[in-house]
């Protein structure tokens, strides 16, 4: 089916601008809380640790093996960055007229790159923090949260704005597979609170406050699929997505600094 270019009508141009300025804005946001959050961090640092097996199948785990230390503040101002950089080239010249023309048609591939990589190591980080430091362990769990992503990415290549029906597959397996990480997180908060029972009450912010944000973008997604009143238009779902990324990572970037990273 062919492809029609972004429409050059006065309003369509306006809101475009308006978009561009949006994103140039959520970069400065971005980025000033990256400069922030490196100005104000300690060099706390949580150890990424490994057990492997030694004797036949069965044999008791040794001690768990420090492989390195991550530098948390570096860490969350990473994710914080992703975004910022993702903002700054979409704005770009020509890049911006890439943006408008894959939005017009109802799909937007930055998005779902940067979503990749930025909430997946978002995901990384509250899994370190309720003690899961193997990454035997956090691989599984980027694997499922960028294969969630992923699925997001293609509900939207196989939907495009003028189909018939709506193929609601990518985005059933898209969740099936986004809650798995947070089974994992459920599980490790729940054997440390029957084991030692002192999780920080600040875990338990960051738990509910940013599974609530992940899963906002499936409502998102959901609205804008549905047609749902202004989610009709796709770049009311675009705004959402826009907002929800910068609540959620800043909303987990200065949880963290404030309960750890303060000096």
């Amino acid at each position: 089916m062919a492809v029609e270019s972004i429409p050059d009508d006065d309003a369509a141009v306006i809101r475009y601008r308006r978009l561009r300025i949006g994103n140039l804005a959520l970069a400065a946001l971005h980025a000033a809380q990256v400069v922030a959050l490196l100005a104000l961090t300690t060099d706390f640092r949580i150890p990424i640790t490994e057990t492997f097996q030694q004797g036949p199948p069965g044999s008791l785990p040794p001690a768990p093996e420090v492989l390195w230390d991550l530098p948390l503040g570096v860490a969350v101002a990473a994710f914080l960055a992703m975004a910022a950089v993702d903002h700054v080239v979409v704005a770009l010249p020509r890049v911006h007229r890439w943006y408008e023309d894959r939005l017009a048609h109802g799909i937007n591939p930055a998005r779902w790159v940067e979503y990749s990589f930025s909430a997946s190591l978002m995901v990384v980080l509250i899994a370190l923090l309720v003690g899961i430091t193997e990454p035997v362990a956090l691989i599984p769990i980027v694997g499922a949260n960028v294969a969630m992503i992923l699925l997001g990415w293609q509900m939207e290549r196989s939907n495009p704005p003028d189909r018939e029906r709506t193929d609601w597959v990518p985005f059933l397996f898209g969740c099936l597979v986004g809650i798995v990480p947070w089974i994992a997180i459920a599980v490790a908060v729940i054997g440390a609170e029957s084991g030692s029972g002192d999780v920080p009450g600040f875990v338990y912010g960051i738990l509910v406050s940013l599974f609530v944000l992940f899963f906002s973008f499936a409502v998102n997604q959901w609205l804008q699929y549905r047609r749902i009143g202004a989610w009709r238009d796709y770049l009311v779902g675009e705004w959402t997505y826009l907002v929800l990324s910068l609540v959620a990572k800043s909303l987990l970037a200065w949880q963290v600094f404030a309960n750890v990273l303060v000096l």
